[in-house]
């Protein structure tokens, strides 16, 4: 058990610089969360100084405010965090961070904040729902990785596909809807085009409720991770992972979890027409690859071309050297693509950002918190990241 009963810290001025104390259980915490040493810290605080920190700078009880702010940079917890002494514990209820040692990607500093972010949301929407006596449950059937992911994909889409939708986004906000028609928090995060340090994964699955996107410009590419996140709900193994056809080469490897839930997704979202690609027998330059069916399907199904391509090379209809050179246009295509949207920002310089889908579960539970009196305007505010003005309308939507 991490902390210690006592009230929040206290700033004194040293010399020049003012010093804080702080809870330095709190910065274990957080090097263990993050699978770090004090050593790692330190390196990372060093970056581009010329004058080096010492250890003895950052492992006791007060700290100088500035080199607080420069820890605080590296996790984005805020400062008022180090100054609780309230308990934190590494138990494996706290963090999947703290139940599991090994996930679907290697995750960077952004990714592991960005699940701790919405880790921190779940416990918040989880007191409120206890809290207001909102009894939110998944009412989802539980399956193993012995279960043919085809016909439980097949006994999802009768619950979960959200119909014949053109509009990829549409398809999507439907998608989310359903899911929290079921007990399922779908959430999205955006990052901006600018950032420096972008997460390495498309989403993950924290039990035994919540799933995360990360957004996609060409929400194909979302539509299949969210699938694919789903038959990890159904499984009931969570999982923090890339889901990126890019990155399958002659070695890739699925273990049969990962591998259960790219075949669920796929016969998820491409239901009877999964049929059509059975039907292919060999892929190659005599039949043109079948380029213009794929892209004809592709356009009918929310599905990328790659992800077609890729379900071939998984069924060995087409050679690897074949498959990959197909990979390789796709990939340099979407690739000019992005850069082309990069200029784009750069010479408008101020490059508005899309505002995340709000899972119609999420608004109800931060309504109901509101009018039990568990949360007040202003934080139903920064939860739904809504300005001020907006309050009465979504409160009332």
């Amino acid at each position: 058990m991490i902390g210690r009963s006592k009230k929040i810290g206290i700033f004194a001025s040293v010399g020049t610089d003012m010093k804080i104390e702080i809870n330095k259980e709190r910065i274990d915490y957080l090097l263990a969360l993050y699978k770090m040493s004090e050593n790692d810290l330190l390196s990372l605080l060093n970056e581009s100084r010329k004058r080096s920190l010492e250890m003895d700078q950052i492992n006791g009880d007060m700290i100088d405010l500035s080199l607080l702010k420069r820890i605080d940079k590296i996790f984005g917890e805020g400062l008022s965090f180090y100054q609780d002494f309230s308990l934190l514990s590494q138990n494996a209820s706290n963090s999947i961070f703290f139940r599991k040692s090994k996930f679907g990607a290697e995750l960077n500093r952004e990714s592991i904040r960005i699940v701790h972010r919405f880790e921190n949301l779940k416990q918040a929407l989880d007191a409120y729902n206890k809290l207001s006596r909102l009894q939110i449950k998944s009412d989802i059937w539980n399956c193993t990785i012995n279960d043919n992911p085809k016909e439980i994909a097949i006994k999802a889409r009768a619950v979960f596909y959200p119909g014949n939708i053109k509009d990829a986004r549409k398809f999507l906000v439907d998608f989310i809807g359903k899911c929290a028609d079921h007990g399922i928090f779908v959430f999205e995060y955006i990052e901006t085009w600018n950032k420096k340090e972008k997460t390495n994964i498309d989403g993950f699955y924290l039990e035994s409720n919540m799933i995360v996107l990360k957004h996609h410009k060409h929400y194909k590419r979302e539509i299949f991770t969210l699938a694919h996140e789903l038959g990890h709900c159904f499984l009931g193994k969570e999982e923090v992972e890339s889901v990126d056809m890019m990155s399958i080469d002659q070695r890739t490897e699925y273990n049969a979890v990962e591998k259960w839930c790219n075949d669920f997704a796929y016969q998820f979202i491409m239901g009877e027409d999964a049929n059509m690609l059975v039907h292919i027998d060999k892929v190659d330059s005599v039949n043109d690859y079948y380029f213009d069916y794929i892209t004809s399907l592709s356009s009918k199904m929310h599905i990328s071309r790659l992800a077609l391509f890729t379900r071939l090379y998984l069924d060995k209809k087409i050679s690897y050297a074949n498959y990959n050179k197909i990979r390789n246009e796709l990939t340099e295509a979407y690739k000019i693509g992005q850069e082309q949207e990069k200029k784009k920002n750069v010479e408008k310089k101020y490059g508005i950002s899309p505002k995340p889908i709000i899972s119609p579960l999420f608004l109800r539970t931060m309504q109901h918190a509101y009018f039990k009196g568990v949360v007040n305007e202003d934080t139903f505010c920064l939860r739904l990241s809504i300005k001020s003005n907006k309050f009465e309308k979504v409160l009332w939507q």
